[in-house]
């Protein structure tokens, strides 16, 4: 069996180690922040939850930070910075760039009362190319007049029940307005399936009616290893 050196003396000669293709792997870090959140028209409470959307021949080697990211819960003048940041660390072992990861954000308020409601929605790809990024994501705030909502019961206690919601079907859209303005009780996605890159979903994504809601700053530096040797491009 070959040596990956010889000792002659005192001193080491290192033989050249050759690697296949085969024997590489390559590899993504994103490393960075969550910022914060601006132009958001609220005095309550935000803060913001980033779950990750990839494609099958993307591995998370930190398997818990599949979980989400959930930032805590910061205050600010309207139109101010509310700031979270919130750290992250997502390290990739790539097979396939097909699929290249999607940040999927969800910002929540927690008003004067302790209630909590989904404020807004909002998806940003990774960035592509090595090196310091910032990404300013734009963020909306479902209305109410599609199929995919629901709304939840005005009495719910969500501490305790968080995913039971009564439903309203197209023809009683305004019930979702009217919520939304006298009980200050949004409308809400019940599943994030229509911000992901399945495309099943782009049926759903057409009739989402939204408004446009703050913006979410994120910070990220993207260090790539072995994509040059295996000839992949993020491009």
């Amino acid at each position: 069996m070959s040596m990956p050196y010889q000792q002659t003396g005192n001193q080491i000669d290192y033989q050249e180690i050759k690697q296949t293709k085969a024997d590489l792997k390559a590899e993504v870090h994103f490393i960075g922040q969550i910022v914060g959140g601006l132009d958001f028209q609220t005095d309550d409470g935000l803060f913001c939850e980033l779950a990750i959307d990839c494609g099958d021949g993307w591995d998370l080697l930190q398997p818990g930070n599949n979980k989400g990211i959930q930032t805590q819960t910061s205050y600010a003048n309207p139109g101010q910075l509310f700031s979270w940041g919130h750290p992250f660390d997502l390290h990739f072992s790539v097979s396939n760039i097909s699929g290249w990861p999607k940040a999927l954000l969800k910002v929540w308020r927690l008003d004067s009362s302790n209630k909590i409601d989904a404020c807004s929605y909002g998806t940003a790809l990774f960035p592509r190319s090595a090196g310091y990024h910032q990404i300013t994501c734009e963020t909306w705030t479902p209305t109410g007049e599609n199929l995919d909502l629901e709304v939840r019961k005005p009495n719910e206690d969500l501490a305790t029940n968080t995913d039971q919601f009564s439903k309203f079907d197209r023809s009683l859209d305004w019930r979702f307005q009217a919520l939304s303005f006298y009980m200050e009780n949004p409308p809400r996605l019940t599943t994030l399936a229509p911000l992901t890159t399945d495309k099943g979903d782009f049926a759903r994504r057409k009739i989402l009616n939204s408004i446009s809601n703050g913006k979410v700053i994120i910070e990220v530096e993207v260090v790539m290893k072995n994509f040059k040797r295996l000839s992949f491009s993020g491009q």
